[in-house]
């Protein structure tokens, strides 16, 4: 499958709370790589005078992403029809920032988003990393930084792609059960590595 960008540009993914974040946020800022945030792309889209907006309210009369992901969880109907609106405005608008980056001078890019692998849109990219954390550490991640009960931690962790599969799926993996410190070593280690299966594979788009 022929990639849709103009540079190549890896996949960043991983589970909630698993870490994904901060590895985008030690390649923004050590390794000088940009990250787009596919999340911030969907509130963009999704905002007052996004152009998902409308679509929104007209499916499900509010543009509230509390209200919008209290009225998805649990209802697959629900999901699928506000991701039928938002995934194609989110690919087509990937494309344009990083057609833009291109043009500025970039030759490598990541992309953080949560559902790459339930999507099957990792496919687009060159590459996949995930990061991956314990069950347990992902709970307390959860707890601490969102107050989140241990059985609403379960049930969002449930409604996403299995550990499996997104293993299955990585072309890299990053475990992220220590500190800030070792998951930097960790990524300033393996960038090498995608570099040079980047350099080994297709080639920039003059």
């Amino acid at each position: 499958m022929s990639s849709p960008f103009p540079i190549p540009v890896i996949g960043l993914t991983g589970g909630i709370a698993s870490g994904k974040s901060l590895v985008a946020k030690i390649l923004r800022e050590k390794a000088n790589i940009p990250v787009l945030d596919a999340d911030q792309i969907s509130r963009d889209l999704s905002s007052p005078d996004g152009a998902a907006a409308s679509a929104i309210l007209h499916a499900f009369g509010t543009l509230d992403r509390a209200q919008l992901r209290k009225r998805i969880f649990g209802d697959s109907g629900a999901r699928a029809q506000l991701e039928a609106i938002l995934h194609p405005l989110i690919r087509a608008e990937s494309i344009r920032e990083i057609s833009d980056l291109a043009r500025a001078g970039a030759r490598l890019a990541f992309y953080e988003a949560t559902l790459l692998v339930e999507t099957s849109r990792y496919r687009d990219f060159d590459g996949l990393l995930v990061v991956e954390a314990p069950m347990e550490t992902r709970i307390e991640r959860m707890s601490s930084r969102d107050g989140a009960t241990r059985a609403q931690a379960e049930a969002v962790i449930a409604a996403q792609a299995t550990d499996d599969a997104r293993r299955r799926a990585a072309t890299w993996m990053i475990e992220n059960s220590g500190s800030v410190e070792d998951l930097e070593a960790q990524v300033l280690k393996l960038l090498p590595e995608i570099l040079s299966h980047v350099g080994s594979g297709r080639q920039v788009t003059p």
